[in-house]
């Protein structure tokens, strides 16, 4: 059974969302509506079903929910071990977290700019900046991997001409 579909809604339904079809499906199927007999039965296994559907959906709010807190603090987590220079601790705890938010991607293209790894850096800060296009930090981190990559090419032509 898949929960979304018994209440008609979509997976990203807001709480109010798929309580207003829960409802809606309730005044519908309610057993109590139906006389005595085969349509009773048949009502109250509906119900059911659309009672289960709901507690589905709302278990599946409330999973986000956490997952986002979880993800949220190892953000930070992952930020201070970047600053505290502890890059492969920070790399490992990045690869665990589920989000790929602009945050996340942004951590991870400052990371690799850290580590030196520019052609990678330049990709995720590009799309944290994608993400999220307000962020003067984001950009920042972005112009100055570019930078680098620049000054990189013009140091790596300088020495290809000397050969």
């Amino acid at each position: 059974m898949n929960a979304y579909e018994v209440l008609n809604v979509p997976p990203t339904a807001s709480r109010e969302e798929i309580r207003r079809a829960y409802r809606s499906l309730a005044r519908r199927w309610h057993p109590d509506r139906f006389m005595a007999g085969p349509e009773r039965d048949w009502a109250n296994e509906k119900m059911a079903d659309i009672n289960a559907a709901y507690r589905l959906c709302l278990d599946g709010l409330k999973d986000a929910r956490t997952a986002a807190g979880n993800d949220d603090e190892g953000l930070r987590q992952v930020r201070k071990l970047i600053d505290d220079g502890m890059y492969t601790s920070a790399r490992r705890k990045l690869m665990g977290l589920n989000t790929r938010c602009a945050e996340w991607n942004y951590l991870f293209g400052w990371l690799l700019l850290q580590t030196s790894e520019l052609d990678k850096a330049l990709i995720y800060l590009s799309v944290a900046v994608h993400q999220n296009p307000n962020s003067a930090q984001y950009a920042r981190a972005l112009r100055e991997a570019e930078q680098l990559n620049s000054a990189t090419g013009r140091l790596s032509r300088l020495f290809a001409r000397r050969r």
